[in-house]
């Protein structure tokens, strides 16, 4: 296995539960990351198994029911992609003949007004993703500052999220789905319309209508 780590706060026990992920069987496992709690951090990489965005940065997160059934019951979540703070993989296919490797993407697609995760695109890449799969840890919640931390992980006891938040959240992710429709399916169509010259490219479901650019404290989509 091999592990990567953002710069977040986290502890032995958590790096011991994102190992077992799954029962120790799959391509990729990743934890959930927060800033500024409820919301969840890395959007850019994470897609749900039907390799759609998330509805909302609050729990239960997910477009896919699949994605979602497995997250309110507190399983490892299949997805398409994730890194989420920290991420472990099998290492097998960064030893291969033909390696693993982080790529982001050509140039010319950037001009186009798309952009697009290197952490997102491994997943697309690994030849392991579809056989082992692609999990996000629920019980792994790692953060960017320690306030965060103690915010998303509860006391012993104590339910995450609480009973109220599950009980908002799920309403609240039900009405963004009906509502945000038309706006996937519009960035959908504009992002495969801006592809239509590269038909084989590997994970599209990875590219956004957006740019990045640097600023000050590091980056902003436009």
């Amino acid at each position: 296995k091999v592990i990567w780590l953002n710069d977040i706060v986290f502890t032995t026990q958590d790096i011991l539960t994102l190992l077992s992920t799954n029962f120790g069987d799959y391509a990729a496992g990743c934890s959930l990351d927060f800033a500024k709690p409820p919301l969840y951090y890395d959007t850019f990489a994470l897609r749900d198994i039907d390799g759609y965005k998330t509805a909302t940065q609050t729990w239960p997160y997910f477009q896919s029911s699949t994605s979602r059934r497995a997250l309110i019951s507190n399983r490892a979540v299949p997805v398409q992609s994730c890194w989420n703070g920290m991420v472990v993989m099998n290492a097998q296919p960064f030893y291969a003949a033909d390696p693993l490797k982080f790529r982001g993407i050509p140039d010319s697609f950037a001009e186009l007004h798309l952009e697009g995760s290197e952490c997102c695109l491994v997943h697309a890449d690994n030849p392991l993703s579809a056989s082992r799969g692609v999990w996000l840890n629920p019980n792994v919640r790692v953060d960017y500052n320690p306030k965060a931390y103690d915010i998303v992980n509860a006391s012993p006891g104590e339910p995450w999220p609480s009973p109220r938040t599950r009980i908002n959240g799920s309403w609240y992710n039900r009405w963004c789905r009906w509502t945000g429709a038309p706006r996937r399916i519009l960035e959908g169509f504009v992002v495969t319309w801006r592809l239509r010259k590269w038909k084989s490219e590997a994970g599209a479901n990875c590219l956004i209508n957006e740019m990045q650019v640097l600023i000050e404290n590091g980056w902003k989509h436009l």
